[in-house]
């Protein structure tokens, strides 16, 4: 006998959204591939690696291998790219999409499994590199219908900064459980004074970035801190110029998840709809070999069908079984999915609803039901 109960954050569904979603997934993987990106396709079960996230479950398999379930496919591309794709010329352009799974949800994400969408500029250096990805990922989100879009920066060079003469293993959790929250005076109970001026400007840059990019500058402590700010505010400001209507905010003090960016980050929200569209940055691919560079994003499905103002209406009409091949291709190419009525009488109303269908063909014509 079945078990009919599924694991928490994970669902069957046979809505009609499943339908939406593979056509948002063709809109946006097609602009990618328009756009000169080379689509590929990642395993969904990769061998163990120690650095991975506590987010992943854990396998063994018949070899006694430790192997993972993915639950991102950012640095599987990472890999993808300097190994079986390693001699192509850069910077490479690839882009993908496929489920992933985690072992724990979150507030804002509490689904363990969705479809991730995204691409990856891989072995370029240029800032223009994360701008040609904001404009990607903005262009992509515009297609399924995602108006009022804020786009968040960060980077996590200045936490970094902040934190990196910090020995004391429990002050360092401490702190990043009190900076996940904003709570500065807390945070100011436990630093020195040096550490307390430094911490609050991080935190005077947190707000809508025109209002805010004037403090940028109290957070220069060395060259690795200037090159971000002038790196931030290139960026910002080439992508500002073609989308002058997009809300951009600067939070600092955001703290990644993840913890494979290196430098700047972005992150697309779309008003009053729960959790992030689409979330990317720079990153460091480091292999045994050499260390290379890419910047990407990806899109969540899940939250990209909640956020979308595009309206996708069945439109399914049932037809007698015999309908000629002429009369069904037109159909077809008017966007009516065909459902073939396989009786003995003539197709009526009532049989029409019970296919599920809105309209059905009778004596040539297409009648609503």
């Amino acid at each position: 006998m079945y078990n009919h109960l599924i694991p928490e954050g994970f669902k069957d569904d046979v809505t009609f959204q499943v339908t939406t979603e593979h056509k948002f997934t063709n809109i946006i993987v097609n602009h990618f591939q328009s756009n000169g990106y080379i689509l590929v396709k990642t395993p969904l079960v990769e061998f163990f690696n120690p650095n991975d996230s506590n987010n992943v479950f854990e396998l063994v398999s018949k070899k006694g291998e430790k192997l993972n379930i993915r639950d991102d496919i950012t640095l599987q591309v990472a890999r993808l790219s300097e190994t079986r794709l390693s001699k192509k010329n850069h910077p490479l352009r690839l882009c993908y999409y496929g489920e992933v799974v985690r072992k724990l949800g979150s507030m804002l994400r509490p689904e363990r499994q969705f479809l991730q969408i995204g691409a990856e500029c891989i072995g370029e250096h240029s800032f223009l590199a994360d701008v040609e990805m904001m404009e990607l990922a903005y262009s992509s989100l515009n297609l399924v219908g995602i108006k009022n879009i804020t786009v968040q920066i960060s980077s996590r060079i200045f936490f970094d900064t902040f934190m990196d003469d910090i020995k004391n293993f429990v002050l360092k959790k401490e702190l990043q459980r009190l900076i996940k929250i904003k709570n500065l005076k807390e945070i100011c109970k436990l630093l020195d004074i040096k550490k307390q001026n430094y911490i609050k400007n991080m935190f005077s840059c947190t707000g809508i970035y025109a209002d805010k990019k004037i403090n940028l500058d109290k957070l220069v402590v060395d060259d690795n801190t200037s090159n971000e700010i002038k790196n931030i505010k290139n960026i910002v400001n080439s992508f500002s110029l073609k989308h002058k209507k997009v809300n951009i905010f600067l939070d600092l003090c955001e703290i990644d998840d993840k913890n494979y960016h290196s430098g700047m980050r972005f992150t697309f929200f779309a008003n009053n709809v729960r959790g992030e569209i689409a979330r990317g940055g720079r990153y460091i691919i480091d292999t045994t070999n050499v260390k290379n560079i890419g910047t990407g994003f990806t899109c969540y499905m899940d939250t990209i069908l909640r956020a979308s103002s595009i309206q996708i209406y069945e439109k399914k009409i049932l037809i007698p079984f015999d309908t000629s091949k002429n009369k069904v291709n037109n159909l077809i190419k008017k966007k009516y999915s065909v459902v073939k009525y396989l009786g003995n009488k003539q197709i009526a109303k009532k049989n029409a609803k019970d296919q599920r269908c809105q309209y059905y063909f009778q004596k040539n014509s297409i009648k609503k039901v």
